[in-house]
């Protein structure tokens, strides 16, 4: 199925339907119940269904042996204890991006007004979560903005999996910026991705991302639209 098609079905005001496979509500309420449950969602101040945790859980146990994901917008480590938690299987190491605590002026000049910066958790709060969860050694937590990531990344680490959740004026300039490190086959995955679920900002990205290029294995989970670059 052509992205744009899926993309059109994917966003139907009825929501998703099991035609041509494009997308599996059982499958992915399954996957919800079965992997989504693991954190409270209240404490660590996330935002993410446990449906949609699910899904990030078995997609990043599918990256190869020794694989890189990497995670734009971390908040307070939710999204990313589940990504480790998934990649544990493949040996697979997180790198996880957001401003933190730090710079709040600035993130408050840049904020898209989606997530309140009072008392936003801190780089060491988040490592010290992750740590606890049993992830010592397996992410790197990189206190900055995404563009700063980009423009600093090492060239040799190529990305498995890219998890796009930051600021959400910038989903597009978030994927141009990082695409250039995507290894063959790599998934990525857009958040607040649909027009009932999430942020039109974000639609009209994803239609730029996954409207141009060639992808195979589509998925929409709530508001999450994913895929693989074949």
């Amino acid at each position: 199925m052509a992205s744009n098609d899926f993309l059109e079905k994917a966003w139907r005001e009825n929501g998703p339907k099991v035609i041509s496979g494009f997308s599996r509500p059982l499958y992915h309420n399954l996957q919800g119940l079965l992997r989504g449950y693991k954190y409270d969602k209240r404490a660590y101040g996330g935002m993410i269904r446990h449906t949609e945790a699910g899904m990030l859980t078995l997609w990043a146990s599918r990256i190869p042996q020794g694989g890189v994901i990497v995670e734009i917008g971390c908040y307070g480590g939710l999204s990313t204890s589940y990504l480790l938690r998934g990649a544990g299987s493949r040996a697979g190491h997180v790198y996880a991006i957001d401003p933190f605590a730090r710079d709040l002026e600035i993130q408050a000049e840049r904020t898209d007004n989606c997530v309140s910066l009072e008392d936003k958790p801190s780089k060491a709060l988040v490592a010290s979560r992750l740590e606890q969860n049993g992830f010592a050694g397996r992410f790197t937590l990189i206190e900055g903005f995404s563009q700063e990531a980009a423009r600093d990344w090492d060239k040799s680490v190529g990305i498995d999996f890219l998890w796009i959740d930051g600021n959400h004026e910038q989903a597009y300039q978030d994927f141009k910026d990082f695409e250039p490190y995507l290894n063959p086959g790599a998934r990525v995955a857009v958040h607040d991705a649909h027009p009932r679920y999430g942020y039109m900002a974000v639609v009209e990205d994803v239609k730029k991302i996954f409207g141009k290029g060639c992808w195979r294995d589509m998925e929409h989970v709530k508001s999450i639209i994913s895929g693989v670059k074949a």
